[in-house]
């Protein structure tokens, strides 16, 4: 009978401990716990970088990345429904204060600056546009080309209006659902331009390269003569005409992995991962050169 009574006890013991350890976890840090990130779809590739190597680097973090577009996402953030964000702009002044009233308030972190590429169909003989042609066909000024956009949504979309001065779009621009669309269409459509975030055609995945070799990046400028690509070097020095900061917003209001993805982006490591993408960081990585000296005789 004792030993029934000690076993009974023995099993009760071994199953609140384990309850209690199902129970436990780790509290959030910098660099441990879980997060949801949304991310400005047309920003995707290079984010996805950054969260590779921090999940490397720290493996009890896990980042899940949701695409989304920018305006989806302002959306989700004013509702309270999210806290972490990928955007090519901070929030508004009045958006910001809308949070402030429901005691939120939030960091806003730029970490690199990167372009919209206009591409085109391989063959045809669009090599050069100028801003005003872009902006004129954004009015509704007749023209030989289709513009493509990823979505009706997108900070693309929204930053070429606004740089146009208009408000709604005339039958000449197709919007599509995401940058992986436009590339494919303007692969196959020969007078089509279409405007994708130029990360994405700086480090393609192994199943885009096909369909990438068939377009090309098309140089943009104020006339045909100044027109240049979106290199690293004129997204620094803004001699590209579309270029844009791409921030990390987070409402999180505590200490979590916001903050810690937030440093390391803006950190030695993380800026290297964008200097080595062919964007252009917030702040040039140092570089140590070591001069050894030889003593020798000869």
């Amino acid at each position: 009978m004792k030993k029934i009574v000690v076993i009974c006890v023995i099993i009760l013991f071994a199953f609140f401990a384990c309850k209690k350890s199902e129970n436990t976890t780790e509290s959030e840090t910098y660099t441990v716990g879980k997060a949801d990130i949304y991310v400005d779809e047309s920003l995707l590739p290079i984010v996805e970088e950054q969260e590779m190597i921090f999940e490397n680097r720290y493996p009890k973090s896990s980042i899940t990345l949701i695409p989304k577009s920018d305006a989806d996402i302002v959306n989700l953030l004013l509702q309270r429904k999210i806290d972490l964000a990928v955007l090519t702009h901070p929030l508004t002044t009045t958006q910001e204060n809308s949070l402030k009233d429901k005691n939120v308030i939030g960091k806003n972190t730029p970490f690199c600056s990167d372009a919209i590429a206009l591409i085109a169909k391989v063959g045809t003989s669009t090599d050069a546009i100028t801003t005003t042609e872009v902006y004129e066909v954004l009015k509704g000024k007749p023209t030989k080309y289709q513009f493509v956009f990823d979505n009706e949504n997108s900070s693309t979309l929204n930053y070429l209006m606004e740089k146009a001065g208009v408000t709604s779009l005339p039958k000449s621009v197709t919007a599509l659902n995401n940058n992986l669309d436009v590339i494919k269409f303007v692969s196959e459509n020969t007078n089509s331009i279409g405007f994708v975030g130029v990360n994405w055609m700086l480090n393609p995945s192994i199943e885009m390269e096909k369909t990438l070799n068939k377009v090309k990046v098309i140089a943009v400028g104020e006339t045909l003569q100044k027109a240049v690509k979106p290199s690293q070097t004129n997204i620094e020095t803004k001699d590209y005409p579309f270029t844009r900061k791409i921030y990390l917003l987070n409402f999180q209001g505590r200490v979590g992995l916001g903050m810690g993805f937030a440093s390391f982006v803006k950190s030695e490591v993380g800026q290297r991962i964008i200097l080595k993408s062919g964007l252009s960081p917030v702040k040039i990585p140092t570089r140590e050169i070591r001069i050894i000296k030889n003593n020798k005789k000869k």
